[in-house]
C-alpha cells in the first residue's frame, strides 16, 4: 500500500458516523479458545525492525511518485487482514484470516507513534505477541489490543497498527492499518495516496445473485482480500475492476446470510495494508 501523510489542516475525517443494522457475531469470541489455539510469545529484533522499516517508507513524500505508477512494492502481505474498529464506542482491533495458518506461526502486534517531525525516529510499541501451536482456519479473528484499551496516550497525528506474522519457514509477512489520533484528520491531498481506501459502497442484484461494488482507491494488478466482519470472500467470489472498484458476489460467499439486515465491519486488504468501513447489508 502506498501511504504518504501530510501533517497539515484538515478536510476529511478519517472516520465517518456509522448506521449500524444489529451487529454481525463473530464466529468465535472466547479467549479460552484463543488460549487453547496459541500461546504466549515474544517480541522479536527482526520483526521491531521490519515494523520500523516499513513505517519509513509509508511516511516517505517519495511515495508520491511511485503513486502514479504504482511501482511501489510493499512488504509482503500476510495471509489476514487487520481491523480496527472506528465507528462506534467499542474500538476494538483485530487480525482476522484469509488463509490457514499453520501451526508454528507466530503473530505480533505493534502500534506505531505519529513523529512530531518528519525526520524524527520512528518509535514503535510492541502490544502482543502469539504462537500457533495448531493450524487455524479461514476467517478466526485474534483479538488484538483495543484502541479505546490503549487510552489517548499518542500524540497529535496518525497512529498505525502493525500485525508481522512469521511463517514456519521464517519468512516475515505484514498486515497494517492506520487512524487519526486526537482529533488530527487527513487532507484531500495525503488521502489520496492511502491504498486501499474504501469511498462508499453499492448493493445490486444481477442474474439472481446478490453483488455489492466497493468504490475507492485499489490497486488493480494486485491481489484483494476481502473482509465482512470474520466472514471471508473467497477469491473467485472477489473480481478487481480497476484502480476505482472492487465487485464481490455475496452469494457465492460463505456463512453470508443474504436474508437479514446486519451491519459488518467492512475490511479490503492489498499490498500489505488495509482499510475498514462500516457496511449495512440489506437484503434486496
Amino acid at each position: 500500500m502506498i501511504r504518504r501523510f501530510v501533517l497539515a489542516a484538515a478536510v476529511a475525517a478519517l472516520a465517518v458516523p456509522a448506521i449500524w443494522a444489529q451487529r454481525a457475531e463473530r464466529a468465535e469470541r472466547s479467549k479460552a479458545i484463543l488460549d487453547a489455539r496459541t500461546e504466549p510469545g515474544t517480541f522479536t529484533p527482526d520483526a521491531r525492525a521490519m515494523v520500523r522499516a516499513a513505517a519509513r517508507q509509508a511516511g516517505s513524500s517519495s511515495r508520491a511518485a511511485a503513486a502514479a505508477d504504482k511501482s511501489y512494492s510493499a512488504l509482503p502481505m500476510a495471509g489476514g487482514v487487520t481491523q480496527v474498529n472506528l465507528f462506534d464506542t467499542g474500538r476494538e482491533a483485530y487480525f482476522v484470516l484469509t488463509e490457514v495458518m499453520p501451526a508454528g506461526s507466530t503473530v505480533q502486534a505493534y502500534i506505531m507513534l505519529p513523529k512530531k517531525n518528519q525526520n524524527d525516529p520512528a518509535v514503535e510499541l510492541p502490544l502482543e505477541a502469539r504462537n500457533v501451536i495448531e493450524d487455524l482456519p479461514v476467517g478466526y479473528s485474534f483479538y488484538l489490543t483495543g484502541i479505546k484499551t490503549l487510552g489517548d496516550f499518542w500524540p497529535k497525528g496518525i497512529t498505525t497498527y502493525y500485525v508481522v506474522v512469521t511463517k514456519p519457514s521464517g519468512e516475515k509477512t505484514m498486515s497494517a492499518t492506520d487512524f487519526s489520533a486526537r482529533g488530527y484528520f487527513r487532507d484531500i491531498v495525503d488521502t489520496s495516496y492511502v491504498i486501499p481506501g474504501i469511498n462508499w459502497y453499492r448493493q445490486f442484484v444481477q442474474d439472481g445473485s446478490v453483488f455489492v461494488e466497493i468504490k475507492g482507491r485499489f490497486l488493480s494488478s494486485k491481489l484483494a482480500y476481502v473482509v465482512f466482519e470474520d466472514i471471508v470472500a473467497p477469491q473467485d467470489a472477489i473480481k478487481v475492476v480497476d484502480d476505482s472498484t472492487i465487485v464481490v458476489n455475496l452469494s457465492k460467499v460463505p456463512n453470508f446470510d443474504t436474508t437479514l439486515m446486519k451491519g459488518y465491519l467492512l475490511t479490503v486488504g492489498q499490498d500489505s495494508w488495509t482499510d475498514t468501513y462500516p457496511f449495512r447489508y440489506t437484503p434486496i
